[in-house]
This record gives structure tokens, sequence and C-alpha cells, in this order.
């Protein structure tokens, strides 16, 4: 339902806002979004915010990105909730365009490999620090540890197969699972546990929605059911052979099947561009780019503009980044219409539960081996654990963290 009140250009002026100043993830973003569309401007009630959190906890991808397509959709119909977030990650993905470029171009220079080496020894501290504080939130009982145990062991297991590709068994293992998107089989695997472990527990209480009303319109919902399936042939005709086209179908994989948060994305990350496509040189500049990612604002997707840069400039960065965060604003659109109904599939919240424990389990096993690859001296060793101790013990933001490893890092490994 369009508010009169609210003009398309001051919904585009505040996702743009929250983008420009959203530094801290997901939840901070959301905490915005909450001050600025109802204590601020009272744009939107409680029920419609705490509606689109409900819908986003189902939904792949950004929950950020979700929760403001919802309320642009409350706000501005169709238009809105594709101008809402567009406004969101436009400046995190121009000075993610911008930064990778610099890197890109200067990143031989010695400052800049000893800027970005302290900086991957922080990222490997974040990432551990990240993996513990979903562990703590979504390890609740002993089936999603299973769960998690399971990813990890599945994933560490593919990892180390190459260090024994000489025995002939390994090696013909090896060829079998070439083409085998591994992460997606784990994140899948983690479902259908989650399926057989879960489907049987009752269900959270929600919120009613007033009138039948919190849903989209009936004619909304169609046309935006008619959008998705045209934009999907659009992009099955477009992935057809080119390095464009796969670019594309390798992050709509990362944003439709990434649950829990942006985190979560980091292990798709890793697989899609060092190992299905080798689209990144190494381990360290995967790290470098997730470094990148935290000093900009907005979801932690944004990593998907440095992965599209290096593989078609400026024209993949744009690509890459509609790719991931459209299977999310997609399902929003077709979603919140069944939102009631989806919220009372057991099916489905147990595959949620599922997924999510799995995530956990890869980003263990991820941080393991990027630690692995990126503190090789006693300085990254001892950076990573400094920062770790910001993180976890004086508990400070993950910006001023990277902030601080940026300006150590040059003195401390230059030479190196």
């Amino acid at each position: 339902m369009i508010d009169s009140r609210v003009s398309l250009l001051q919904l585009a002026f505040a996702s743009l806002y929250i983008g420009i100043i959203g530094y801290g993830g997901g939840p901070a973003i959301i905490a915005l979004m909450h001050r600025y569309f109802i204590d601020r401007r009272h744009w939107v009630d409680e029920h419609d915010f705490r509606l689109a959190l409900s819908i986003s906890q189902v939904l792949p991808g950004a929950q950020a990105m979700s929760v403001i397509a919802f309320l642009g959709f409350r706000l501005r119909g169709a238009l809105g909730a594709i101008v809402a977030p567009l406004g969101l990650i436009l400046p995190a993905t121009m000075l993610m365009i911008v930064l990778s470029a610099m890197y890109f171009r200067l990143g031989q220079l010695a400052i800049v490999q000893a800027l970005f080496t302290g900086l991957s020894a922080v990222v490997v501290a974040l990432l551990a620090y990240v993996t513990l504080i979903m562990g703590r939130v979504m390890i609740r009982d002993r089936r999603a540890l299973v769960i998690a145990a399971g990813a990890f062991m599945l994933l560490t297991a593919f990892n180390l197969l190459p260090y024994f590709a000489a025995r002939p068994a390994v090696a013909w293992l090896l060829s079998v699972l070439d083409d085998l998107p591994v992460v997606l089989f784990v994140v899948l695997t983690g479902g259908a546990a989650g399926l057989l472990l879960y489907r049987k527990l009752p269900l959270p209480a929600g919120d009613e929605e007033p009138n039948g009303q919190a849903g989209l319109p009936a004619r909304e919902f169609w046309l935006a059911l008619l959008v998705v399936v045209v934009l999907a042939a659009v992009v099955l005709l477009l992935a057809r052979g080119t390095l464009a086209g796969q670019l594309v179908l390798a992050l709509l994989r990362v944003g439709a099947f990434t649950f829990g948060g942006g985190y979560a994305a980091i292990p798709f990350f890793q697989h899609e561009a060092l190992v299905s496509h080798h689209w990144l040189a190494s381990q360290r500049q995967f790290l470098d780019g997730i470094a990148l990612g935290q000093v900009t604002p907005g979801p932690v997707l944004i990593t998907a503009a440095f992965i599209g840069y290096r593989v078609l400039g400026t024209g993949g960065a744009l690509l890459a980044t509609l790719a991931v965060f459209t299977p999310g604003v997609a399902a929003m659109f077709v979603l919140a219409h069944l939102h009631e109904k989806i919220r009372r599939l057991q099916w489905l919240q147990a595959i949620v539960r599922g997924v999510v424990a799995a995530f956990v389990g890869l980003l263990l096993s991820v941080t393991i081996q990027l630690g692995i690859a990126s503190l090789t001296d006693w300085r990254a060793i001892l950076l990573a654990l400094v920062a770790a101790s910001v993180l976890i013990v004086w508990k400070r933001d993950p910006i001023w963290v990277i902030l601080g490893g940026a300006i150590v890092s040059p003195f401390l490994f230059h030479g190196s």
C-alpha cells in the first residue's frame, strides 16, 4: 500500500543516507533503519518493521537488503522496493570499485603489500570472532552442533584432498568431484539434516497480520513474480558461454543460498572465486577483498564487487553486486505475499535451521584454512591475537580494528 506522504525521492535519499553511514554489518544497519524510518520520520510502525524482520529470517542474502526492500514496498510500492535497496548498496559499491581499482593497480608496491599482509591477519581474527558469535547464537542444541560439525568435516576433508593427490584413489576422487559445487552440496546436506532433525519441533509464535494486508496485494504479487521469472530467463540466456554469464550465475548462487547473515557467504565466495573459477590469485588476495569490504559501509556481501572487478572491471563489479543481492530482494517480492503461511511451515523452518548451523561449520573450516595461509610469521600471529582480543574482550566494532590494523601494518611488515 503506497504512502502518499513519502515521495520516491525521499525514500531514495533515506536509503542513500543509511548506505553511507551504515558501518557495522547487518544488525547495525537494521538499527539505523529503525531509527530513521520509525523514530525520526514515523514513516512505518513497529508492526511493519517487525514483519519485515520476520520475513527476512527465512530469506537468503543480506537481511538488511530484504528489510529495506520490504519497507520500500510498503511506502512506494514495487518501485520503492527496487529504489530502496539500490540506494542502500550504491555508496558501498562505488567505494568498493574505487578501492578495488587502487588495489589491483598499486598492489605490487611494498607499502601496499605490507598494509594487506597485516590486514589479512586482522581479517582472520575477525572471521574467528564472527564464527564464535554465530556459533553462540545458532548452535543452541546438540542437533545444530552435529550439523555444524558435519559441515566442518566435509569441507575440511575436501580441502585436504589435493595434498594426497599422488595416490590414485584420491586422484580419481578429485576428478569425480571436480565439477561438484562442494559448498552448495554441504549447505543442501545441512538443510536435509535440519529437515530430518527439526521437523517435529514446535514453532515460535509470531505476530498476526492486521486485516490481511501485511503482504503484497495480489496484483503486485503476480507482477513481481512475472518480473522475477523474466529476469531469470534473461540471466539464463546471458549465461550461455560468456564470462559475464559465469560471473552472474556464480554470484546468484552465493546470494540464493546464503542464510544467517553476510558472513555466511564467505565460504561460498571462497569456493566460487578460488576453487570453481580461479578468478582470484590466492587465499591472500581473497582475504584482501574481505578486508576492503570491511572498510566500506553497507552489507558484508559487497565483497562481491571486489571479485567482479577482478574479473571484468567496473562492469563486472556492478554485475556481481546486482547478482549477489538480487535473490534476497526477489524472494521478498514473492514470499512477503505468503508470509503467514510460510511462517507456519514447520518443514521450511527446519531446513533453515539446518542450513544456518551448517554455515557455522563451513565458516570455521574456511577461517582455519585462511589462517594457515596468512599467519606465516610471528608478526602476523601477534597482530591476529591482538585484533581478536580487541574484538572479543573489549568488544570494539570491527571497522575500528580494521583501521587500527591498517595504521600499524605498514610499519610492522614493511621490508618483510
